[in-house]
């Protein structure tokens, strides 16, 4: 038995906490008086790391049975269970009995084959292609994804917590705005059972109007501000789905509009495929990958002259919010239900424009030794790259290999490189920073020896993206050899401080919801192909050689450029290279590295980390820990969130 008088107890582990670090565990909990609630976490303590608890989250039934399958951290050293306090139970008595085990691999095997196998399948197909890291990586995911919940369980938990919540009295808001409701043209029972939706709302001032009707009207400065829900005929409404995007409205002036997340009612009546959306993302409301029907705008900044009724309402929102990239909000929250289904649109999306005159990048390659990546990475610059002027400067760090420095040696001598020393120990920070300091364009593109082209015009698209003077850095596609992802993008907070997107999933595999298709605004992207400015390096500070060595340097770097210059960062699949990752470097596993990693993992985690808790582009009803798009039991953050 286990003592909750307090909102939190410790594990009880039969063995000292190294025994279960590296490894799979089950925790099953019984809790018949829900004194743990529905939603437990589990924090779990690491000795000598920042940051020392990271956290983990599991269903308890309405029987108060719960079981949390886990792979522990490395530097365990002890596990604390923390109660859900908006759905506990504080008058029961009886405490909860709580077990915990070490799985074996076998154990684990068994139970993904059982519960997950299209994901067993495709760890198998990883070690066909011998990508043996690959199938670690994603084997550990897996083990921690058992824990994922079903959707209509986690609803019920949802609504569970959201029932205890303090009311928020609309009386006490500062204005009350009235929403003009247009729905679309359907059959008369979908028009009906979206009616049917408006007429349980908890907010009651809305007033149903045709798309015409609204554009012919004009907001003449009333006290009471006119929003506008555009709503497609069979879209059904939660409750409170108003009132929580009304609700920001209310309390600003400078919000234009507000969306949600939604999913699907199927023909059993059952709520099913959750979407759940990023923070603003205009590249994405532009191809039509972000459904926005359901959101709702300020008439009052809408420009005149606009189609309401047909125009996409990521085009409106756009035009509403022009200039103003906090402007938009989405409140993380299930509130609209889908039947039929949204059709993602197929809109073509035009690229960049590209500049009148040829792009001039200077690319920096730090490199030690391995003649035969940098044989490739430059015969992949200078002979697999078109429409760009290159200044080609080669970091030198110690090599001694013959071959290598017979290669660069040639290529400076025929004034393809510049090649500069840099002895001492491996510092991928001052390289970079050395690298810039003597580069000769305003374009600098950090590229790693291990790194290949894929496309001719792989760095003039990349370079086109910063033709936008909004856009501080953009990076690309990187595919391992063996066509398996190793870069879609950088989530802030995965793991500890940030992890590669969609890392080791296969581009053809449907499990990336089609964003390894889209360009998109992103909160960080690799060093190992990451286009930038020198003007804006120089104004950042460049990468922090003295505390970020070798890890985390980037995503140090794009933090800085989104929080401190207000800039965008973008992703795109319209460049694509191989990357080898770091062969030359080698992995971060003798005791030195760990130690080198812990400590830049602290500096990181210190200086952002409660940006990196709430990264806008992962919504925080996703886990961090497992992979990409899993449900997480309980969720983050669910305030309105912008990605200004």
């Amino acid at each position: 038995m286990a003592d909750v008088s307090q909102d939190k107890l410790e594990v009880p582990l039969k063995a000292a906490p190294e025994c279960y670090a590296d490894s799979p565990i089950v925790l099953t909990v019984h809790d018949p008086e829900h004194r743990l609630g529905f939603r437990p976490q589990i924090a779990l303590h690491l000795k000598d790391r920042v940051p020392a608890t990271v956290f983990r989250s599991f269903l308890i039934n309405r029987r108060g049975r719960g079981r949390f399958y886990g792979w522990m951290p490395e530097q365990l050293e002890g596990a604390t269970l923390l109660a859900d306090k908006a759905t506990a139970e504080a008058s029961g008595r009886a405490n909860p009995e709580i077990s915990v085990r070490r799985l074996s691999l076998l154990e684990l095997a068994l139970l993904l084959v059982l519960r997950r196998p299209v994901f067993v399948l495709r760890i198998l197909r990883l070690l066909m292609v011998g990508n043996v890291k690959g199938a670690k990586f994603r084997f550990v995911r897996q083990c921690d994804a058992l824990s994922a919940p079903d959707y209509n369980e986690w609803v019920a938990a949802q609504e569970a917590a959201e029932r205890a919540e303090a009311p928020d009295s609309p009386n006490n808001w500062p204005v009350r705005p009235i929403v003009l409701v247009s729905i679309g043209r359907g059959t008369e029972k979908a028009v009906a059972a979206t009616r049917a939706s408006l007429a349980k709302q908890t907010w009651g001032d809305y007033v149903e109007a045709s798309a015409e009707e609204v554009a012919a009207m004009e907001d003449a400065g009333s006290a009471r501000p006119q929003l506008w829900m555009r709503l497609p005929a069979g879209m059904r409404l939660a409750p409170r789905a108003l009132e929580r995007l009304v609700r920001p409205f209310a309390f600003s002036a400078a919000v234009a509009a507000v969306y949600c997340d939604e999913d699907r009612i199927n023909s059993r009546g059952r709520r099913t495929l959750p979407f759940f959306k990023p923070a603003w993302n205009p590249p994405l409301a532009q191809s039509g990958w972000l459904p926005l029907d359901g959101a709702i705008i300020r008439l009052a900044d809408l420009p005149d002259g606009l189609d309401l009724e047909n125009m996409p309402f990521g085009e409106l929102i756009a035009k509403a919010a022009t200039g103003r990239r906090g402007a938009v909000l989405h409140v993380p929250r299930v509130l609209l239900h889908r039947n039929p289904p949204h059709r993602r649109a197929t809109r073509a999306v035009a690229p960049p424009a590209r500049a009148a005159e040829t792009p001039k990048v200077s690319v920096i390659i730090p490199t030690r030794d391995r003649a035969d990546l940098l044989e490739a990475c430059l015969n992949g610059l200078f002979e697999g790259t078109k429409g760009v002027e290159l200044d080609v400067i080669v970091i030198d760090n110690d090599s001694s290999d013959t071959a290598a420095l017979a290669l660069m040696n040639r290529y400076q001598e025929a004034g393809r490189i510049r090649r500069l020393p840099l002895p001492g120990e491996f510092n991928f920070s001052t390289a970079c920073n050395l690298g810039v300091e003597a580069s000769r364009h305003e374009l600098i593109l950090l590229l790693n020896n291990d790194v290949e082209p894929l496309q001719l015009g792989w760095l003039a698209n990349l370079a086109g993206e910063l033709n936008d003077p909004d856009v501080g850095a953009a990076g690309c596609l990187l595919l391992f050899p063996d066509g398996y992802v190793q870069h879609g993008g950088v989530t802030l907070g995965a793991g500890t401080v940030a992890r590669h997107s969609f890392h080791f999933l296969h581009p053809r595999s449907g499990e990336d919801n089609g964003l390894l298709r889209e360009r998109r605004e992103i909160s960080a992207v690799t060093a190992a192909c990451l286009l930038t400015r020198k003007s804006l390096w120089a104004r950042l500070g460049g990468m922090d050689e003295d505390n970020l060595t070798v890890a985390f340097n980037d995503v140090d770097y794009c933090v800085k450029v989104v929080r401190q210059a207000g800039m965008k960062i973008i992703w795109t699949p319209d460049s694509a290279m191989l990357h080898r990752e770091s062969v030359s470097r080698g992995a971060d596993n003798t005791p030195e590295k760990l130690r080198r990693f812990a400590r830049e993992e602290k500096t990181v985690y210190e200086r952002w980390g409660a940006i990196l808790q709430n990264d806008p582009y992962h919504n925080p009803n996703l886990s961090l820990i497992t992979e990409d798009l899993v449900l997480q039991a309980h969720p983050r953050d669910l305030s309105p969130r912008s990605s200004g």
